[in-house]
């Protein structure tokens, strides 16, 4: 199975400089142009989501290291221990097909990172959020465009564009090319257009 690791960006500044509220919008306006976004909130602080006494509490107590609680809300994943970021983004990778990975509290030097106010400044730190949203999410689309395929797909359906990312696009364009290459008289394969009406 090919695991398609997503983009990573990280967002760093002291309490209270806006780094929720700007990850916040950042995930509005991706996720309405159509990016899958998966987030991670780093803390120093000493804070558990499993409350004692629960059952996930008696589970991990006796000795699961991984604890999945399952509802008819959502699925919740409690892995009792500490991971680096990159094996948390590693294992994101595994549960979905997602563009890019938002990191609030990114200190991780491979990430690369957007600062907020005033602190010292970390390695690989692209940004510089100063109440300047558009400019942040163009840099934000910049290091998606960076991984994304370099054969791309447009879309469009009744005249509406549709946005692809990565696992979509390569999806769709393995799928044609597979099977016009099994077609006579088709040796190489440059461009492709489809039109048509249901």
């Amino acid at each position: 199975m090919l695991i398609m690791h997503p983009v990573s960006i990280g967002f760093y500044g002291k309490s209270d400089t806006g780094k929720t509220s700007l990850i916040i919008r950042l995930i509005k306006k991706l996720t309405d142009e159509g990016y899958k976004v998966a987030t991670i909130k780093n803390t120093n602080k000493k804070i558990e989501i499993d409350e004692e006494g629960k059952d996930t509490w008696k589970h991990s107590q006796a000795g699961a290291k991984l604890v999945v609680l399952s509802s008819m809300r959502e699925t919740d994943f409690i892995v009792k221990e500490t991971m680096k970021t990159k094996d948390i983004i590693r294992n994101i990778s595994e549960l979905g097909c997602y563009d890019i990975v938002l990191v609030e509290g990114a200190s991780d030097p491979i990430i690369p990172k957007i600062k907020l106010g005033e602190i010292e400044e970390r390695d690989n730190t692209i940004g510089y959020y100063d109440d300047n949203f558009e400019e942040i999410i163009r840099i934000v689309k910049k290091e998606i465009d960076k991984k994304a395929p370099e054969q791309k797909i447009n879309m469009s359906v009744n005249g509406k564009n549709i946005p692809l990312t990565e696992f979509p696009t390569e999806f769709i364009r393995n799928t044609i090319v597979g099977m016009l290459k099994s077609l006579k008289g088709i040796d190489e394969i440059d461009e492709v257009e489809i039109s048509f009406k249901s």
